[in-house]
């Protein structure tokens, strides 16, 4: 538990410095999260030398195309319906999809897609604002759920596939996620309160899908963590399961409420 905190707090700080700096160290951020978690996830379904070759193509294809004009819509929505996909994917005794066969375009489009369709043109207004408060409930909500889930969580939300999470910590996160998005809006100032409940909201029930289909690849699979590279945690994957899920409908977010 030692090695954990000291792991989150000192990569947390690592990251808010790369977000806070310029957008150069924002950018390096931005194009490792998806190298290193595409990389770990097609480890994780033990994925052929194709595969990888399909995951860079499908990126690359992605930010051609997202660098284009009047395609944004679409792209984000593919995204958000391959991630409502993965959601049913849950559910289901025999899933649709099984992450092995498919995981170069799954992950380029799942994992990798997002963030480079994000770089290449979207410089929506105060991303850099949104990108921090997207990390910082992310946290509260892990964070939140662990501790309210720790103490007082009996009836288990998804046992099957993670058999920690609780609904007693769930909610406990909605509504701990809720006021800090509200404290958020009032220290950026921007955008109205609306806004903030939607970007809490979806933060807090679609991070928490997230985590699970990140949770349900690594259990298809036989994988306890993603990888080594933060000790305590796991691999890269295993840290940013939640934003890299959520990212699609956070830009769905910005693009119908800045009218893009």
């Amino acid at each position: 538990m030692k090695q954990r905190i000291i792991t989150g707090v000192l990569f947390g700080l690592v990251v808010l410095v790369l977000l806070f700096t310029n957008d150069w160290t924002r950018l390096i951020l931005l194009c490792l999260i998806p190298l290193l978690s595409g990389t770990e996830y097609l480890s994780i379904t033990k994925s052929r030398p194709v595969q990888y070759i399909l995951f860079i193509s499908v990126s690359i294809l992605v930010y051609y195309f997202g660098s284009q004009a009047n395609v944004d819509l679409v792209l984000i929505t593919i995204f958000c319906l391959l991630n409502s996909v993965l959601i049913i994917n849950l559910f289901l005794d025999h899933p649709i999809i099984t992450h092995k066969n498919w995981s170069g375009l799954i992950g380029g489009i799942y994992i990798a897609g997002p963030f480079i369709f994000a770089l290449s043109k979207h410089t929506y207004t105060n991303n850099k604002e949104m990108l921090i408060s997207a990390l910082l409930l992310i946290w509260v909500t892990d964070s939140s759920a662990y501790f309210v889930g720790s103490q007082i969580g009996k009836k288990k939300l998804f046992k099957k596939i993670s058999p920690k999470k609780t609904w007693e910590g769930f909610f406990g996160a909605g509504m701990c996620t809720l006021i800090f998005s509200y404290i958020l809006g009032s220290i950026w100032n921007i955008y109205d309160l609306k806004f903030w409940v939607l970007f809490g909201l979806i933060v807090w029930i679609l991070g928490a899908l997230g985590d699970l289909v990140a949770s349900h690849v690594k259990r298809l699979n036989n994988a306890k963590d993603s990888g080594t590279l933060l000790p305590g945690h796991g691999g890269f994957y295993d840290r940013f399961d939640a934003l890299i899920f959520i990212l699609p409908f956070l830009l769905l977010l910005l693009y119908f409420n800045q009218g893009l």
